[in-house]
C-alpha cells in the first residue's frame, strides 16, 4: 500500500490533526508576548562609591581594588567590571544565570561592609 492509498484511508484523522494544530496555533498567537525589546532582568549588581575629590589613581588603589577583592569570593560571581574616575568608582558584579539575586545582594553588601 503506497502513501496515497494510506492517506485516502485515513483522511478524517489527517484532517482532524491539521484542524487541531491550526486551532492550537491560533490560540497561542494571542498569548505570546511581542515587543521590540523584551523585558530581561540581568543578574547584575552595580556598586557606586563617591569619595570627594580624590584623583583617579588614588581611587583605584584605595577604593576600587578593595571592593573587587571583597566581592570576588561571593558565590556565583562570574565577572567584575569596574570604572574609576576622579572622586567616584563604579563596579558591576555579574552573577550566573539563575542565581538568587536577593541572597547575592545581601552577600555583596556584607562583603563590602
Amino acid at each position: 500500500m503506497d502513501i496515497a492509498h494510506w492517506a485516502a484511508a485515513h483522511r478524517r484523522s489527517i484532517l482532524s490533526l491539521f484542524l487541531f494544530l491550526a486551532l492550537a496555533g491560533a490560540l497561542t498567537v494571542f498569548k505570546l508576548p511581542v515587543a521590540l525589546f523584551p523585558h530581561v532582568n540581568f543578574p547584575r549588581i552595580a556598586i557606586n562609591v563617591e569619595a570627594g575629590d580624590r584623583p583617579a589613581g588614588q581611587m583605584v588603589i584605595a577604593v576600587t581594588r578593595k571592593i573587587e577583592q571583597a566581592v570576588r569570593p561571593v558565590p556565583d560571581v562570574v565577572s567584575i567590571r569596574s570604572v574609576s574616575s576622579r572622586g567616584s568608582a563604579e563596579a558591576s558584579v555579574n552573577f550566573a544565570w539563575g542565581s538568587d539575586m536577593s541572597a547575592a545582594l545581601l552577600q555583596v553588601e556584607s562583603a563590602i561592609n
